[in-house]
């Protein structure tokens, strides 16, 4: 509980009496200054938020029935009453979901599991079972490097395979962020091509090479961007799909999807190339069909026909 500026909330104090009143009645007998810089408030807020506490109980709220909490001298002393000596407990989901986060954070770059965490994973998958928690997190070939880059400084030159033309790009670049969205990673990079600011899908770096050349860090707030939504010749789309393509929804972004009744989904996004378009619905074969705008509802069988005519001509050739 880190300490803030002006007034707390009601909500904020009683979330921090539920953390601290079990680990106080563990001890029965602390400093205040212990206290305070244990759970990082003020001695003052302490042992007001102490005070409040010791107004609970039960009715008809005697003292007898109240619960034994009070300050005394330089020591939050914990009577016989101890009401708030329970553990707490978490559902089974909440469990599950524990674990599921920690087995996802492990697979991230640079993670470290302290000695808490172990232990507590530990006393999770004892209850859950061993097994019960497998995340699969896709690892980029060159993710490692450039999470170092981000944290060192150290300008990189990759060469960068953009799919809406086709073409590979070299460039130097001095990655700021790294980060996750709809199951793909990403950076932020400074990028000397653009003079910009840029996005880069990590999966998309076909190599890197360092140059020991360094920049100072610079510690950039993760934002998700809105993709596409400021792109130079973008062209909204509406595409027609069923449930074998349903992996659209969840690796694309999308600015609205309209589920009907034939169990059949519409899908609104934003595309900037024609042939970015053209590779997505080659994979999606007949699940996939382009419902707007009216130029581009032929596109799967133009893009058909041109590429059975090319394997036609190589054959005969």
């Amino acid at each position: 509980m880190s300490a803030k500026r002006g007034p707390r909330s009601a909500e904020d104090r009683v979330k921090g009496l539920l953390v601290m009143l079990p680990w106080l009645m563990k001890r029965e007998k602390v400093k205040i200054s212990d206290m305070a810089k244990q759970f990082s408030l003020s001695e003052a807020d302490l042992i007001e938020d102490i005070e409040l506490a010791a107004m609970c109980g039960l009715p008809p709220y005697t003292p007898l029935e109240l619960t034994e909490v009070y300050v005394d001298g330089d020591y939050i002393i914990v009577g016989p009453n101890k009401y708030f000596e329970r553990r707490l407990e978490l559902t089974a989901s909440e469990a599950f979901g524990l674990s599921l986060l920690a087995a996802a954070a492990e697979e991230v770059p640079g993670f470290a599991r302290s000695k808490d965490l172990k232990s507590a994973l530990k006393k999770l998958r004892k209850v859950l079972g061993e097994g019960v928690v497998d995340v699969d997190v896709e690892v980029p070939e060159f993710l490692d490097v450039v999470t170092e880059s981000a944290t060192s400084g150290e300008l990189l030159d990759i060469v960068y395979w953009t799919p809406a033309r086709n073409e590979e790009t070299r460039r130097r670049i001095c990655v700021r962020t790294v980060f996750t969205d709809k199951g793909h990673w990403y950076i932020t990079a400074d990028d000397d091509a653009s003079g910009s600011t840029r996005h880069f899908r990590v999966d998309r770096i076909r190599s890197v090479q360092r140059t020991n050349e360094y920049v100072p860090v610079r510690v950039d707030s993760v934002e998700i961007p809105s993709w596409f939504a400021d792109a130079d010749g973008k062209i909204v789309v509406v595409l027609e799909i069923d449930h074998r393509a349903a992996w659209i929804v969840e690796t694309y972004p999308c600015q609205k999807v309209t589920e009907r009744e034939d169990g059949r989904i519409l899908v609104e996004m934003v595309i900037t190339s024609e042939h970015w378009l053209s590779r997505l619905l080659l994979r999606g074969g007949d699940a996939v069909n382009v419902v707007s705008p009216p130029e581009l509802v032929n596109l799967k069988s133009r893009v058909a026909r041109e590429l059975l005519q090319r394997y036609e001509n190589k054959s005969t050739s």
